[in-house]
């Protein structure tokens, strides 16, 4: 019998158990609960607001979300600050009631809400409106009467929230000049007077179309994105009346980046500059129409003549992805292989993995100093090929890199590379730092020891 009963208890404590985990686990803790029952907005998830309309003092607002990011529609269309909203909204979710009166125990107007001093509409997902009046601010303190979604009780709340509701319009405005990275890029063309200069990203790296064919510097397109991300409008000119006195008749420069993702192009005009409180600032004029004074960030870059835009490293990899490596001088060769993170001769002998990583990160880091050379009429000082890792689809990627002695004691040496049409010019020691003493890429023999010795 006290078998049975002991059995009937862990059923009920089992069943018990079963119940917190999967329900009671999930229920809000009473903390949780009263601080849910003194929120103005119950049941309010700020993510599920799709738009917010505003009537102030300071006019009419509506902003609309747009994917990921928030739009002003009135009283113009322009992209919006989305921290500034999203923190619009928090401040709504988190305002918490001081008091609650029935409506029928007071007289509007004394709280100011026959005709509030702003009214906010929120439409949310699913079609749904919340919907906020805001009376005067109350005697002996910054309280406010809210009267929520037209309901029967009058809340009395911190008025603290009614500056992010009385914003002038600028303030709604986004300040960034562009809001893409440059993985979001696939071209850009920039014009500055005759001369062009058209890259495109082709496998994660740039090359220029115009003024020539060739590899383009990495660093210095990338550098040019995060310098117009960089930017950050001072002041919007809504009302200009002559285009000339900022110098956008005939701009300095015109940017036009076309976007990966096939979104609509970006175009940027840069005319003359001023000195503003903190930086120098540039006059501006967008595709979108927009025209505003923005921080100057990226006149240095777009100034380098158009020339000098072409990679300055002969071809550059990441050392990591390389997966075979042949290097031939004229009296001696080696062969290395990379497996299972370690690197070995053909001939399966062991090789140093730093010392290999060094060689080749001094091909990956050799810089031209010259370009569109003669072909090379002089003796090979050596080739290099370079074997990386497989992409999905493709053969392994091959990079060939072939080593021409100068024209002149105290020269440059030449060098081509898969991938580039010019003979480049690079400094003789850097190659014989990549192509000589193959054998100091074995690992060093152990020192032996004095009883060894002996």
């Amino acid at each position: 019998m006290k078998s049975k009963n002991l059995i009937i208890l862990a059923a009920v404590v089992i069943a018990v158990l079963a119940y917190i985990l999967i329900f009671e686990r999930h229920q809000p803790t009473t903390e949780e609960a009263r601080k849910e029952a003194d929120k103005v907005l119950h049941d309010f998830d700020r993510d599920d607001v799709q738009a917010i309309e505003i009537e102030s003092e300071s006019g009419h607002v509506r902003l609309e979300r747009v994917g990921e990011q928030w739009r002003l529609r009135a009283p113009f269309d322009f992209p919006a600050d989305s921290s500034t909203v999203s923190s619009t909204l928090g401040s709504l979710a988190n305002l918490t009631a001081d008091r609650r009166i029935a409506v029928e125990e007071i007289e509007p107007a004394e709280y100011g809400l026959d005709d509030p001093a702003a009214e906010v509409t929120l439409e949310m997902a699913g079609g749904g409106e919340r919907s906020i009046a805001v009376g005067d601010e109350l005697p002996l303190g910054s309280k406010r009467a809210l009267l929520i979604d037209g309901g029967d009780e009058v809340i009395i709340a911190s008025g603290w929230f009614v500056n992010d509701l009385e914003r002038k319009t600028d303030d709604w405005r986004s300040r960034d000049v562009i809001d893409f990275l440059e993985d979001d890029v696939a071209s850009i063309d920039i014009e500055a007077g005759t001369d062009t200069i058209r890259a495109v990203r082709v496998d994660d790296r740039w090359r220029l179309l115009r003024p020539l064919e060739d590899l383009a510097d990495d660093d210095h397109l990338g550098g040019l994105i995060s310098d117009l991300r960089s930017m950050r409008i001072e002041e919007f000119l809504d009302d200009v009346a002559d285009l000339g006195e900022l110098g956008l008749d005939l701009p300095g420069y015109s940017i036009t980046v076309v976007r990966s993702d096939g979104g609509e192009p970006l175009r940027l005009d840069l005319g003359d500059t001023r000195e503003g409180e903190n930086d120098t600032e540039v006059a501006c004029r967008r595709g979108d129409g927009a025209v505003f004074w923005a921080s100057e960030r990226v006149l240095t870059r777009l100034s380098k003549a158009p020339v000098l835009w072409r990679a300055k490293k002969v071809m550059p990899f990441e050392t990591w992805d390389v997966r075979e490596v042949r290097i031939t001088a004229p009296e001696e060769s080696a062969i290395l292989i990379h497996e299972d993170g370690l690197w070995h001769f053909e001939d399966d002998s062991e090789a140093d993995l730093a010392k290999v990583q060094e060689r080749l990160r001094s091909l990956a880091d050799l810089e031209a100093t010259d370009y569109d050379l003669m072909t090379p009429i002089t003796s090979e000082m050596g080739r290099v090929e370079v074997v990386l890792e497989e992409k999905e689809g493709e053969e392994r990627p091959l990079l060939v890199f072939s080593f021409h002695a100068p024209l002149e004691e105290g020269g440059k040496a030449m060098v081509q590379v898969t991938g580039r049409d010019t003979v480049m010019g690079v400094e003789v020691e850097d190659v014989e730092a990549v192509l000589e003493n193959l054998d100091q890429l074995r690992p060093e023999p152990p020192e032996e020891s004095d009883a060894e010795s002996n």
